[in-house]
């Protein structure tokens, strides 16, 4: 089963791209794509990267445009790119990956028969090799039908309780590749900024949407100044 990663970008991600990547590569599964979406940029931006990315293991591709795009553009760019994969899971440029958190992914999909995958994720100021612990097998942490569309247009837990306690990055979704097929990220200026949520409540529409919510912290969130309109 093939499951590929979808990132969006834009000119001012391009030095902490090189961090995620190198993310990937570290990957005690190694995803059989990567598709870069990166905006306000041309293809020669990219240039010193070409030797860099000889070095990696899996597929890159990076497309670039001049024009500025929103982030659900950039997202859509990215996976469209990926219809050849059974999974798509989406991070943010600036973000850092758990070393185990493809091969979590797939085996929580394959074991459960996931259509969307939401997790925690840590958001310390400080990150270093020691932020990410290994996850033995007996210790990963998966709730199976256990979130719902939240009124203001998200995705939340069923159990109050666990709504203080276990954070949900809607932006490093995972989901079947189908879904990506019928739901696609809004780009309306309207949904500027929340995107991410608004896509998951859709696919939360969906009839018969099996779901699964990772405890384990999966994915280094880095907050940035990168919060735009426009890439």
């Amino acid at each position: 089963m093939k499951i590929g990663v979808a990132i969006p970008a834009y000119f001012g991600h391009i030095e902490s791209l090189i961090y995620l990547l190198d993310s990937i590569q570290k990957q005690t599964i190694i995803p059989a794509k990567v598709v870069v979406s990166c905006s306000s940029t041309k293809e020669s931006d990219f240039d010193f990267f070409s030797e860099k990315t000889k070095q990696y293991s899996f597929s890159i591709q990076i497309i670039t445009s001049e024009e500025k795009k929103c982030a659900a553009q950039n997202r859509n760019i990215a996976a469209a790119k990926l219809s050849d994969m059974d999974y798509i899971t989406f991070i943010d440029a600036d973000d850092i990956m758990h070393p185990q958190r493809i091969e979590i992914l797939l085996k929580v999909f394959q074991e459960n028969d996931s259509d969307i995958i939401l997790h925690d994720f840590l958001d310390c100021e400080i990150y270093d090799n020691d932020s990410f612990k290994k996850i033995e097998n007996e210790n990963i942490d998966v709730r199976i039908d256990s979130l719902k569309q939240c009124y203001s247009g998200c995705i939340t837990h069923k159990d109050y309780n666990y709504i203080s306690i276990n954070k949900i990055h809607h932006g490093h979704v995972s989901i079947k590749q189908y879904i990506f097929n019928i739901v696609q990220f809004p780009e309306e200026p309207s949904f500027y900024t929340k995107e991410d949520c608004i896509f998951c409540y859709r696919v939360f529409s969906l009839p018969n949407i099996k779901d699964s919510y990772i405890v384990n912290k999966l994915t280094y969130y880095k907050p940035s100044n990168t919060q735009i309109l426009y890439f």
